[in-house]
């Protein structure tokens, strides 16, 4: 947890606001070189506790929160809260809002808008949203630092903060219990802890995903996933030391997506798709027809965010084999398996990596994020909308959007209660705590690593076919594969340099 922040100042002259977000020096007093204070006071004056009176606060959530009613209880709830203070809340359609940055000058948008980082902070960087005052909430000190660094923003060195986190979300891997072989417990639970050894080991999955491809189990394949999707591959690179960018996803100049043993991580990813089949990789419609794949047996497992559980256990109910609480019971999440330290999935027996798990393989990193609150830059309610977020971040409502999405929060004292009856969230928020999921870099520059990160997953996934359509490999030795990841990272430097 960051105990101490830096403050550094710059506002623009022509929206008369700050650069970044609320921070402290060292010695936790304000930064001030003549201008700077000035700047300072003039911004934080904006939050000085006076409600504004009659202030209706317009609040932008998403889709999800407002079809499963959250969304509703919240405003409801601050609004009883609040109703002898002068000021309520009120939900905006989705379909109301366009974009902050064009609409926002006009008054037009939201006042609070609850967001991913990475749309929130490319906001930031055009001043669009403000600072916070962030050491002052409740929520501060509850929060780890890897949350906090997904709302920072450096400016000539110092740190600032642009949204109050709430919510992470990364992989984890999912798969329906009944769908387990009845020989599991006997075949595949080598070390007796009662967790099946093909969850435990990518090594393990890979041995049973080629068994079931010869028939005879609950499931044609054991594992599937989409080797061309940028979000959850790029993970595979950075558990063996890669990264996008450099100083927390702040510094588009350090490119680092062949950093380390990066190659190690393209090729499990490589071997998983030839093992695959090629199965659905090429496929953009693998994301949504997961679910059913999962219902109907096509694979025992695949990995996606905690967030569309209901998804599955809407597929499943479908089928008429589950009621929806029989679904619920069945449907179950756990960590992304141990990556091998080689990265080849057939190189050690798998149970050598269940009984030597230490030494043959590693804690795998995913991509992940963060979502949360921020404030429009352009509001006429500032303090009556802070005291709307720090509504919406207090330990019970960030309870109750749990118990009711079963989103893991970043709040460690409400993660450690809900750990007590639901593993996934202790999980989730021991990964981010421990530096395991790699918060997706909230800069404009992100935009630009998908349509290279994209080709550069065709080819690696499509390369151990082309020997049979007659073809040459591209990607056939480590070599190769080194090659081919130095030449993502220079194009997508050219494109960042191109849009700058």
């Amino acid at each position: 947890m960051k105990k101490s922040i830096s403050i550094l100042l710059a506002l623009s002259m022509a929206l008369s606001m700050f650069t970044g977000c609320n921070s402290k020096d060292t010695s936790n007093n304000v930064v001030s070189n003549g201008n700077s204070m000035n700047m300072y006071d003039k911004v934080m004056s904006k939050f000085n506790g006076e409600l504004e009176q009659g202030a209706v606060i317009k609040v932008l959530e998403n889709d999800t929160a407002i079809e499963l009613g959250y969304v509703d209880k919240l405003i409801n709830a601050f609004n009883e809260a609040y109703k002898d203070k002068g000021i309520s809340a009120e939900r905006m359609n989705v379909d109301q809002y366009s974009d902050l940055a064009t609409d926002g000058p006009y008054g037009y948008g939201p006042d609070v808008w609850y967001q991913a980082n990475d749309i929130l902070m490319k906001y930031a960087d055009k001043q669009h949203i403000l600072p916070l005052p962030v050491e002052k909430m409740d929520i501060f000190k509850q929060i780890p630092e890897s949350a906090w660094n997904a709302y920072s923003k450096k400016v000539n060195g110092e740190t600032f903060y642009c949204g109050i986190p709430l919510n992470v979300q990364s992989g984890m891997l999912y798969y329906i219990e009944s769908k387990l072989p009845e020989n599991w417990k006997t075949e595949w639970d080598i070390n007796k802890n009662d967790v099946p050894d093909f969850f435990e080991t990518y090594t393990a999955l890979y041995a049973y995903s080629e068994e079931a491809k010869k028939g005879g189990k609950p499931t044609k394949y054991g594992y599937l996933d989409e080797t061309v999707n940028t979000y959850f591959m790029s993970g595979y690179l950075m558990s063996y030391g890669a990264y996008i960018f450099g100083d927390n996803g702040t510094n588009p100049k350090d490119i680092g997506l062949n950093k380390g043993d990066a190659y190690k991580g393209a090729k499990l990813i490589q071997q998983w798709a030839e093992q695959m089949d090629n199965t659905e990789i090429l496929d953009n419609t693998f994301s949504s027809a997961c679910y059913q794949y999962l219902a109907d047996g096509t694979m025992l497992a695949t990995i996606t965010t905690p967030d569309v559980s209901s998804m599955f256990i809407r597929s499943m109910v479908s089928t008429g084999k589950w009621t929806e609480e029989e679904a619920k019971a069945d449907l179950k999440m756990v960590s992304v398996p141990r990556l091998p330290v080689s990265a080849d999935l057939t190189a050690d027996k798998w149970q050598d990596t269940i009984t030597d798990m230490d030494k043959l393989t590693i804690k795998p990193t995913m991509m992940g994020g963060v979502n949360g609150y921020g404030i429009s830059a352009y509001t006429k309610i500032p303090n009556a909308s802070l005291a709307f977020v720090e509504f919406a971040t207090s330990y019970e409502q960030t309870l109750l959007r749990n118990q009711m999405m079963q989103v893991t929060p970043v709040r460690e004292d409400v993660a450690k209660e809900v750990a007590k009856t639901d593993k996934t969230v202790g999980i989730m928020f021991d990964n981010l705590d421990g530096g395991y999921i790699s918060i997706m870099p909230a800069i404009n520059e992100i935009g630009q690593i998908w349509t290279p990160m994209d080709s550069f997953l065709i080819d690696l996934s499509t390369d151990p076919f082309r020997e049979k359509r007659g073809e040459k490999r591209m990607y056939e030795t480590d070599e190769q594969i080194k090659a081919g990841l130095d030449k993502l990272v220079t194009q997508i430097r050219d494109a960042i340099d191109t849009l700058s």
